[in-house]
Parts: C-alpha cells; structure tokens; sequence
C-alpha cells in the first residue's frame, strides 16, 4: 500500500532523503580524508626512518646503504603521499579525491613490504589499510585497493619473491593465499559498510522528517497567530460596543440590583478585553510585528499612575501597595513607557491577585556605573512551587490548573513581560518561596532624558 504524501514512497520525499543522505556521506568523506591526509605525512616519515633503521638488515642491505635506503623512502614516500594531501585540501569530498587516497594508502603498504624485505609484520599493514578505507563506505573503494595489492602479489611472488616474502625462491601460488585472506576481510568489510549506509539512510530519513515536522509546526504557528490575530480584533470590536454601551447605561438611573448588573457587565467586559489584548500581543510577537517606541517619560508619573490603578483593589483585600523608587533615579528618562507600563501592570496586577494578605512592593533603583534601572515587584503571597517555575515565562500556561479556576486569566501576561523586557534589551528573574511570597525581578537599559 503506498504511504501518503512524505512517505518513504514519496517520489518527492525519496529525492530529499537522498539528498540528505549525500551531504551526511560528504561531510564523512571529508573527514576521513583529512584524517588520511595526516596519517600519509606520517607514514612519508616512517618509511624514511625504516629506510634507515630497517632495511640496511634485509636482504636489500646487500645491494645499498642507509642513505640510499633513506632517499628510496623519502622519493617514494613523497610520491605516493603528496598528490594525495594535495587532492584532500583543494578537492575534499570529492570521488576521485579517496580514490587517490586508496592508491597512495595500498602504496604504502607496498613500499612497507618491500623496504622490511618481506617481513610479516608489514603485511599486516595491508588489512589495516583496507579497514581503514573502509571509513568511506565506499564499497568500490575497497575493491580497487584489494586489486592494487593482488596484483602487486602476483608480479612480485612471481618475478621477485624476496621482496615480497623475504625468501629467494617461494611457491609460486603463494600469492592466491594472501588474496584469499584480503578477499575474505573485503567481505567482513563490505558487509559492515552495506549495514552502515543502511543506517545513514534511515538517519537520513528521520532528519527528513524532522524538517517536515518543523516546517509544518512553523506554518501551523503562523496559521494560528493570524487565526488568533483575526479572531481577536472580531471579537474585540462589538465587545468595545458592549463597554461603551454599559458606561452610558451606568449613568442613567438605575435601582441597587441593575447597578450590580451594570458593574457585572464592566468587570467581565474589561476582563475579556484584557485575554483579548494580551493574545493580539502575542500574535505580534511571534510575528515580529510588535515594535518598541523611544520616547521621553515621567518615571515617577509612571509608578504613580501605577499606585492609582491597584490602589483601590489593595483597600479591597486589605493589602499594603508600596512604592520605592530611589532617590538618585532622574525624573525623566528615554524609552518605551507603554510597554514598561505594561509589564508592571502584568506583575503589580499578578501580585494583587495572588496575594491575600500582606503587602505589595514596587522598588526601582539605578545600578550604579551603568544605565541600567531595576525593577523589583515583591508580594508576601501564595509563593510558586519549585517544579512549576520553568512553566511561568510560556504560552497560555500557568502555574497549576487550578489557578484558571479560581483566579481567571490567559496565562499570557508572563510571557509577554518576558519578551517586552527581552525585545528591550533586559532580563527578567523570578524568586519564591512556598507559601512565603514572590519577588520579579527585571532590568532595562534606559538612558537620561
């Protein structure tokens, strides 16, 4: 049965799997080449070295000297080693780039052999070499490395044999058992490689799948800020109706019990209004339509405006409302005084309604050295659980599901405090303790007007 659009069967998903799957080999292509690239210079210098230490005891010992020994490893060492390097650093990742690579490798392995006068040791260097090639996970790799040594074993064991097997005279089929023992770790290896590239192409295909689930969150997410957007400004239209139609009634002459209707009315209106404004705050935010202003303000005004609007609710419950603010701070400064109002009407309005009894304190004060103001709003409340304070700075999340009952709300007001702040280039920090109260802390760069 075919799986629907994004699927494996996808014609569409199956080409960006496959794109995926080549920038994953190639980012491994590159690194095993410059892992290559280090380990050829090094074994340019070991034979060099084995030219001088070794050789001079085997048979070639006979026909030449350390010296000349040192510049057959040096000659050949810097031949089969620096095209290589060459290819890794102006052509990395490429094809023919780690097919230049198993040639000077297998290369090696050859010169080993030859300059130890056939000694087992370096035969080893063989197999070593072919698992290290297998880091391409390229199966065509190894098959043209394990050629290279075959038929180096062939014309060797044949025509000279002492080179190859450290003996004057040696079966000639030697050789097939020296092949047998590479085909053998070619098929280990291509079996190990074929596994691999299966696992890349299922890693492959579960990044594509995360790229489609972002994709498809980013549009959904947008979807909903202007569904959101829309629907706010909908609503929000004949709900102003409703609360300029309630004023007019108010002042007309009313008994006790339309009076209580009519104030109802203005409390659920304006408490509408507020959800209402905070989620088209949100959408503007999650948009980056939402700009910050810089203009001159009272700050003293500001905080005093602040007193006026929570002072009543405070008499209400009975609490103390505080305002501290230093006397070092200048009368005026530059910023955005709509949207500092606005957080310290999210955290003055959190704290009055968390709070039962006690007092709620506002205190600004300057940092000295520094055009920065801070802000702390206290309360002697209910206090915020340590496991819930990672979920008061998020969407349409409060700090248990009882609070929406009782208390009413979006669960907005932080999120947008958070990012105002942010969008202004401070920092906002919360404290609490259980049962003890809550303190906000935030930060603004303001300058002196």
């Amino acid at each position: 049965m075919n799986q629907s659009r994004g699927g494996r069967n996808d014609p569409e998903a199956q080409r960006q799997v496959q794109r995926i799957f080549l920038e994953q080999s190639r980012d491994i292509h590159i690194r095993v080449d410059r892992g290559f690239s280090i380990l050829l210079l090094i074994q340019w210098v070991a034979a060099i070295v084995m030219g001088i230490l070794l050789t001079p005891t085997t048979w070639l010992g006979s026909f030449s000297g350390a010296v000349e020994n040192a510049f057959v490893g040096l000659i050949f060492g810097g031949l089969f080693s620096l095209p290589a390097v060459y290819c890794v650093y102006v052509f990395p990742g490429e094809k023919w780039t780690r097919y230049v690579v198993a040639v000077s490798q297998m290369c090696f392995s050859i010169l080993f052999i030859h300059l130890s006068g056939g000694r087992i040791e370096t035969h080893f260097h063989v197999f070593v070499s072919l698992a290290a090639l297998a880091f391409y996970k390229d199966v065509g790799l190894l098959g043209v490395a394990s050629f290279i040594v075959i038929t180096d074993h062939i014309l060797r064991g044949c025509l000279l044999p002492i080179s190859l097997y450290g003996v004057a005279e040696s079966n000639q089929w030697r050789w097939l058992e020296h092949a047998a023992w590479i085909l053998i770790e070619d098929i280990i290896l291509i079996i190990g490689i074929e596994r691999i590239r299966g696992e890349l192409h299922e890693m492959a295909y579960s990044k594509y799948q995360l790229v489609q689930a972002r994709e498809e969150a980013l549009q959904l997410s947008s979807i909903k800020s202007t569904f959101l957007s829309n629907m706010s400004h909908e609503i929000r239209t004949p709900l102003n109706s409703i609360i300029g139609f309630s004023d007019i009634l108010r002042d007309t002459r009313l008994d006790k019990d339309q009076t209580d209707y009519v104030q109802t009315i203005q409390r659920c209106s304006d408490s509408l209004l507020h959800i209402i404004n905070d989620v088209l705050d949100i959408s503007k935010i999650e948009n980056g339509l939402l700009q910050i202003d810089r203009h001159k303000f009272d700050v003293k005004e500001l905080h005093t405006d602040i007193f006026k609007i929570f002072e009543a609710k405070c008499q209400e419950k009975n609490l103390q409302l505080e305002v501290d603010i230093d006397e070092s701070i200048p009368a005026f400064a530059l910023g955005d005084s709509h949207r500092l109002r606005q957080i310290l009407m999210n955290l003055v309005g959190n704290a009055v309604k968390f709070t039962d009894k006690g007092r709620v304190c506002i205190s600004l004060q300057r940092q000295p050295g520094s055009g920065h103001y801070v802000w702390k709003v206290s309360d002697t409340g209910r206090g915020i659980r340590l496991e819930n304070m990672s979920k008061l700075f998020r969407s349409f999340s409060q700090e248990d599901v009882s609070i929406s009952r009782t208390y009413g709300g979006s669960g907005l007001g932080l999120m947008i405090c958070k990012n105002l702040v942010e969008m202004m280039g401070g920092d906002i920090k919360v404290e609490s303790k259980l049962g003890e109260g809550t303190t906000f802390h935030f930060t603004l760069p303001l300058e002196e007007a």
